[in-house]
């Protein structure tokens, strides 16, 4: 009789265990925001977003972006149909399939958006089939943006200037053929007006380690009339690489990536 009593504590023991640990794994921080109660009022650029965030009101500053995530199937020929207000850029549009392809499997649909001007906005989708007429009875999403004006700055002179964040559309990274290498970055977007320049005296630039993020502000003078036409530029910003171990790295500007590579150490001998 003891026998079977132990066994069945050893049994008892072991359920608990599992109970215990499939709780923990459902609670585990993923580093997304799927409940909207949740959501902050100002978020962090670069927070994912997935359908649990429907109806949510979320707050951005100028230049941030967010990945929104949405489930779909596109072998049933339904697909998420997204609109999007002019104060909201889209940097990249993709659907993402399992790791393993399987017939009628579904993915997920990302989109990153970046906030290129201040004010209130919505994010619209619907799910449908898109040679279908909208019924009312489809599955929507929509999320309120405020994209936050930018901070006034003063220069030595007292004169006051507005300051934002440089919209980047592009990151180019060029290796030079030296020893040791050298790396240089060029940042390519638009400016919002004919009186907004990038401050490059203010660039931040910081080493993560595995990387460098990249700050690229802008300044416009306070209280003067521009024209409102979008005005290209690129700035040049040289990284300090100089004793990096060999391997990837990634650069951020302004939330725009892209990586090089050493193949040997960059430290002379």
């Amino acid at each position: 009789m003891k026998r079977y009593t132990r066994m069945c504590i050893l049994v008892l023991i072991s359920i608990v265990a599992v109970t215990v640990a499939a709780f923990s794994m459902g609670c585990t921080d993923t580093g997304t925001t799927d409940d909207p109660l949740d959501v902050d009022d100002t978020v962090v650029s670069g927070t994912v977003f997935s359908e649990e965030a429907n109806s949510s009101e979320i707050s951005l500053k100028m230049g941030d972006s967010i990945v929104l995530k949405l489930n779909e199937n596109p072998s049933t020929g339904y697909s998420w149909d997204l609109s999007l207000p002019e104060g909201i850029v889209l940097v990249k549009d993709e659907f993402v399939g399992p790791d393993e392809p399987m017939p009628g499997a579904g993915g997920v649909h990302e989109w990153t958006l970046k906030a290129s001007s201040e004010g209130n906005y919505q994010i619209n989708a619907i799910y449908k089939m898109s040679w279908e007429n909208v019924t009312g009875n489809e599955d929507t999403f929509t999320m309120n943006v405020v994209v936050l004006a930018d901070s006034l700055a003063s220069d030595d002179t007292g004169e006051e200037y507005i300051v934002g964040t440089a919209v980047v559309d592009d990151v180019q990274i060029m290796v030079m053929e030296s020893f040791p290498l050298q790396i240089s970055v060029t940042a390519i977007g638009n400016l919002p007006d004919g009186c907004t320049f990038i401050d490059e005296e203010n660039i931040e630039t910081v080493n993560t380690g595995n990387g460098f993020d990249i700050a690229l502000k802008t300044k416009r003078p306070k209280d003067v009339a521009c024209t409102q036409a979008l005005v290209p530029f690129e700035v040049n910003i040289p990284l300090d690489v100089y004793g990096l171990e060999k391997g990837v790295y990634t650069v951020n500007v302004n939330g725009v990536t892209g990586t090089f590579e050493f193949i040997i150490d960059n430290v002379m001998e």
